[in-house]
């Protein structure tokens, strides 16, 4: 995988032959969502709404031109379980083959305030909240550092580009969290900071489109960014 771009740009995609869409998407609602917990690398499970979620998206997938031919999407999933279950049921639903996972696409080390919730860091940490305001989690100690972030980031966007690439792909369907989103987000634009954040709601929808222009960088949009789930289909 080519991890020396500084940037996923048009010319990062110019190897591409055919058009492909990427679509990235937070896992449904976990018990540690519900709960007002910073999960990190906690693996928290999905609750039952978090599961209907994901039946929903599915089902709007399945509707999506470049879903036509599910033997021409790929789906990618970060290992850990409330992004694979949310992938998997995605898969059941749209007619996708199942998910392969992808260690990259896993969610980042929130440090010491793993396992804590958004409740009790605000009065039991008055002094470093402001930090946190200020640098979200470059301020948090032991958390994943934002050059990490930045790398990993680019490092799963290549690996997806080449599944694209070599199996010739419509569509490309990573599921991940919203923390690594803001990263995957981010290196589009070169951004190496935490700011400014982008929303991602349980199961949002990132679709990013990329189109080759023969002999030159391809052209490339962000199509929709925290795409809610649609009330019913």
């Amino acid at each position: 995988m080519n991890t020396t771009t500084e940037r996923v740009d048009g010319a990062f995609f110019q190897e591409l032959k055919l058009p492909v869409e990427f679509v990235f998407i937070r896992h449904g609602e976990s018990e540690g969502n519900a709960s007002g917990v910073f999960q990190g690398l906690l693996d928290f499970p999905l609750t039952d709404r978090g599961r209907e979620q994901a039946r929903l998206r599915g089902q709007q997938l399945r509707s999506l031109p470049f879903c036509s031919r599910p033997e021409l999407v790929g789906l990618y999933t970060s290992p850990m379980g409330r992004a694979r279950e949310t992938a998997e049921l995605i898969a059941e639903t749209a007619g996708f083959a199942k998910p392969l996972v992808v260690p990259a696409l896993t969610e980042l080390d929130t440090g010491v305030w793993t396992g804590k919730a958004w409740a009790d860091v605000q009065s039991e940490a008055k002094e470093l909240w402001p930090h946190f305001r200020a640098k979200s989690w470059a301020a948090i100690p032991q958390a994943e550092s934002e050059e990490a972030l930045y790398k990993r980031a680019l490092l799963s966007w290549s690996f997806l580009r080449d599944q694209a690439i070599e199996h010739r792909l419509h569509g490309v369907i990573a599921v991940s969290h919203a923390g690594f989103l803001q990263w995957l987000f981010r290196v589009t634009m070169g951004c190496k900071s935490w700011f400014p954040l982008i929303p991602v709601q349980n199961c949002g929808m990132f679709r990013f489109k990329v189109e080759p222009i023969a002999n030159h960088p391809a052209y490339i949009a962000w199509d929709t960014i925290n795409e809610p789930l649609p009330p019913s289909l």
